[in-house]
């Protein structure tokens, strides 16, 4: 398990930071967005400091993550990802998503990573749209696709294991 979650870790840095735009319509559009069918893990970046994060508004939909309780509950515990200095961009939650190949699901990882900034009521999610920190030019993504046998088999695995072996993001619940 350890060389595939440093594996998927290089995967990950070589991704980069993606960005997330609202484009004129008010839609939600990921640059160089997974696969239309694709699967795997994704990680959620933001330049909000610490102390943005202890202050949110959360989301008044339902299933909202409590941002601020997450942030103010665990910013001194050792293993969870803290900025390095003000103004990068940091790991504030990963997760995972994704469809059998041959679904009518819509859920496919690019959905679920829109999931995460939307403000709707449906799955579990940041949010980010409904609370005060909602500039996206301060948030980013980045992902890593995986063969779906191996995702269907292993995902909770190998998000898990990624959080141990490279820090719990402060927002991740479980």
């Amino acid at each position: 398990m350890k060389n595939r979650i440093i594996e998927i870790e290089k995967l990950r840095r070589k991704c980069g930071l993606l960005t997330i735009v609202e484009d004129n319509n008010g839609l939600l559009k990921l640059s160089n967005r997974p696969s239309s069918r694709g699967c795997g893990l994704y990680w959620i970046y933001t330049s909000y400091t610490l102390e943005d994060l202890c202050n949110a508004t959360i989301s008044k939909n339902k299933n909202a993550i409590d941002i601020p309780f997450l942030a103010k509950s665990r910013k001194d515990l050792n293993n969870v990802i803290h900025p390095s200095e003000e103004g990068e961009f940091w790991i504030v939650y990963n997760g995972i998503g994704g469809r059998k190949p041959n679904s009518n699901h819509y859920y496919d990882l690019g959905a679920r990573i829109l999931q995460e900034f939307r403000d709707n009521q449906k799955t579990g999610s940041l949010k980010v749209l409904g609370t005060n920190l909602s500039n996206l030019t301060k948030w980013r993504y980045s992902y890593v696709e995986l063969d779906y046998s191996e995702y269907e088999i292993h995902k909770r695995d190998i998000e898990t294991g990624w959080r141990l072996e490279n820090g719990w993001p402060i927002l991740s619940k479980q």
